[in-house]
């Protein structure tokens, strides 16, 4: 009995001794997302807004794959109750609508989305890379759906849809808190530049984002942006050079949804911090969404699947190692 006492005793002290050293570093990690929060700037024509991930899962089923078919195993999943690493092959399955309809489906998600659309939520994670001297300071964009069209304005003409979209936008700090670089999430790169270049649009210390419309790409300014080609399927290029078609863009016009700090003067966006395993749903393994699919004329055609949470991203595991091979965008006409 006597040991038990002292036991809890210690453990009781090692708490008292270490909590507000824990809890000075929280306030640090906190002070730095919010100081360096970006701004958000939507196209006119984008129907998602970044969004918290509790409306998406509310409206999905949680399916298992078992001998090649998907089953559902929880028709009103929750975010805490998600699976865990090796455990299956999971999927969040939007259960009212999917990406095999007009234009991927879009009509039918925004209304969804709409309808469970709260308040407008970026997760904030900071991670000290071992050895590095680097903060790096992540912010992860969660957006109900991906519908991108070829087209601008968008139309059914050719498109590419998944339910779900992960995007990520990275302030590189040094060990003493002093701003070296960022980089923005592309498809399946980025690009990155340098904190002090004139082509990085701040206010103040918010990095200023241009989100292409569908596809949810971040870039650095606003208007037409080529997509890197190591990001289009070999047989996407070979159709649309056979179709004397010129190769995809991302349009992000100016003119929609100001999001971000209180200072950017449009919608505020909510940090909710995040880390490995914490809340419990970024541990989940699973697709945030049914199959991708593709539409070109003749058909509509099944292409891949949704994309994992950020905690399967590599940009999460080495944020600096895959920022490295990000290049600058090119210059300014």
């Amino acid at each position: 009995m006597l040991i038990s006492i002292l036991r809890g005793t210690a453990a009781l002290a090692l708490v008292v001794l270490f909590a507000p050293s824990m809890a000075r570093a929280e306030n640090v990690d906190n002070r730095l997302l919010e100081t360096y929060q970006p701004v958000t700037h939507l196209d006119p024509k984008e129907q998602f807004r970044p969004a918290s991930v509790q409306s998406f899962i509310a409206d999905a089923d949680l399916e298992r794959l078992h001998a090649g078919s998907w089953t559902v195993v929880d028709p009103e999943p929750e975010p805490g109750d998600l699976p865990g690493p090796d455990t299956g092959t999971w999927r969040l399955n939007q259960d009212s609508c999917t990406p095999t309809r007009l234009l991927g489906g879009l009509a039918c998600y925004a209304a969804a989305g709409a309808d469970g659309d709260g308040a407008s939520v970026v997760y904030g994670r900071v991670t000290r890379p071992e050895g590095a001297g680097a903060i790096v300071l992540q912010y992860w964009y969660f957006y109900y759906d991906n519908t991108y069209s070829y087209n601008y304005p968008p139309d059914d003409f050719i498109w590419q849809a998944h339910e779900g979209d992960w995007e990520v936008v990275n302030v590189v700090l040094s060990e003493g808190e002093q701003p070296q670089f960022v980089g923005y999430s592309q498809h399946c790169r980025g690009q990155r530049l340098d904190w002090a270049s004139d082509q990085l649009a701040r206010l103040d210390t918010h990095p200023i984002v241009y989100v292409a419309v569908g596809s949810h790409a971040n870039y650095f300014s606003a208007g037409s942006h080529d997509i890197d080609t190591r990001c289009l399927p070999r047989v996407a290029i070979e159709f649309l050079q056979q179709q004397n078609l010129p190769l995809p863009v991302d349009h992000s016009v100016d003119g929609g949804e100001v999001a971000g700090p209180w200072e950017a003067g449009g919608t505020f966006t909510h940090i909710r911090a995040i880390e490995d395993g914490h809340p419990s749903w970024v541990a989940f393994p699973g697709f945030w969404g049914e199959l991708q699919y593709v539409h070109a004329p003749p058909g509509t055609f099944q292409f891949g699947t949704s994309p994992q949470g950020p905690a399967y991203h590599d940009v999460w595991e080495d944020p600096l190692g895959t920022m490295a091979d990000w290049p600058p965008p090119p210059p300014p006409d």
